[in-house]
C-alpha cells in the first residue's frame, strides 16, 4: 500500500521536472499518463482519483508553459484526461475484485479444510473413513448420550469371489447409500474397515434400537441392485452405549464384541452391549 502511494507521486514529480528542464512539455504531458495507472494498480479508489487530478493539473501547468498552445500540443492534455478516467475505472473493478476474494488466511483455512476432508473421506463410498469418524466423534464423550454400533455385511467374502471386486464395490456403496438413508443427519455413519461400517447414534441404549433395527431392516430381505443383477445382502449389527465421560477406544471395543455376538449367533440381527441371543448356528464362525 505504501508504495502505491508514494511511487506514483515520485514519477509524477520526476516527469513534471523534466518537462519544465528540458522543455519538451507535449511529450512528458503525455508520459504523466502513466501516473494515474501506475496508482490505479496499487492504490485505493479514492487516492487514484486524487492522483488523477493532480496529474492533470501538472499537465495543464506544463500546457500552458508552452510557447506554442496549438492544437496538437493540447492533445495530450486531452489523451491525460482519458487515461486518468480510465485508471480510476480500473481501481474501482481492482478493489471491488480484491473484496470479494477471500483473504490470503482464509483461502489457506479453506484449502486446509478440503485437504483434511478428503484425508477423513471414504473415496469409494463418500462416507467418513475411520480417521474422519475418529476426529469427528473425538477420543471422549462430552455430554451428549450415544450408540456406537459396528454393522458388518455377512458373508460378503461370497461377493467377491463369485462376481468381483467391482461388483463388491458396488454393493458397497449401496449398503453406504441405505445406511445414510435409514439415519438422520446428526448421526455419524463411516466405511470402518473393508465390508464394515460405524454408526454413532445419538440416543440411549433403548431409543436407539429400533434405529438399529430399522438400519437392518432396511438391507435384510431387500436384495441390492448392481450391474449383474440383484444380490441378496443381511447384515449384523453389535452396538454398545457410549455414555458421557466414557473413551471411545472402551465403547468400540464392546461395539466389536458385540458384533462377533451377533454374527456367531446366527448373523441378519442386532446384538447390544454382547447380549447373545438364544438362537446359534454351528456354522457361523466363517461370517466374514
Amino acid at each position: 500500500m505504501t508504495q502505491g502511494v508514494v511511487l506514483p507521486l515520485v514519477v509524477l514529480v520526476v516527469v513534471f521536472a523534466l518537462g519544465i528542464a528540458t522543455g519538451e512539455h507535449a511529450i512528458y504531458v503525455s508520459m504523466m499518463a502513466a501516473v494515474p495507472m501506475l496508482s490505479a494498480v496499487f492504490a485505493t479508489i479514492p487516492f487514484t482519483g486524487l492522483v488523477a487530478v493532480v496529474t492533470f493539473i501538472a499537465g495543464l501547468i506544463l500546457t500552458f508553459l508552452q510557447s506554442d498552445t496549438s492544437e496538437n500540443n493540447v492533445v495530450p492534455l486531452v489523451g491525460l484526461i482519458a487515461f486518468a478516467a480510465i485508471a480510476v475505472i480500473a481501481s474501482r473493478f481492482r478493489v471491488t475484485e480484491l473484496a470479494a476474494a477471500p483473504a490470503p488466511m482464509e483461502r489457506r483455512k479453506s484449502m486446509q479444510f478440503q485437504l483434511q476432508t478428503q484425508a477423513d473421506t471414504d473415496s469409494m463410498t463418500g462416507l467418513l473413513n475411520r480417521r474422519g469418524a475418529i476426529r469427528a466423534l473425538g477420543p471422549r464423550n462430552a455430554d451428549t448420550e450415544r450408540v456406537v454400533a459396528f454393522l458388518d455385511c455377512d458373508l460378503f467374502k461370497n461377493v467377491n469371489e463369485q462376481y468381483g471386486s467391482d461388483v463388491g464395490d458396488e454393493f458397497l456403496q449401496a449398503i453406504a447409500g441405505r445406511l445414510r438413508h435409514a439415519l438422520p443427519a446428526h448421526d455419524t455413519v463411516a466405511r470402518w474397515d473393508g465390508d464394515e461400517f460405524l454408526m454413532a447414534i445419538v440416543a440411549s441404549g433403548d431409543a436407539a434400537r429400533p434405529a438399529l433395527d430399522r438400519v437392518v431392516a432396511s438391507i435384510n430381505g431387500h436384495p441390492i441392485r448392481t450391474t449383474v443383477g440383484p444380490i441378496p445382502a443381511t447384515v449384523s449389527v453389535g452396538a454398545a452405549q457410549w455414555a458421557p465421560g466414557q473413551e471411545l477406544e472402551d465403547v468400540i471395543s464392546r461395539a466389536g464384541k458385540a458384533l462377533y455376538a451377533a454374527k456367531s449367533s446366527g448373523r441378519g440381527q442386532v446384538v447390544v452391549d454382547g447380549a447373545t441371543p438364544a438362537t446359534t448356528t454351528a456354522d457361523s464362525t466363517d461370517a466374514v
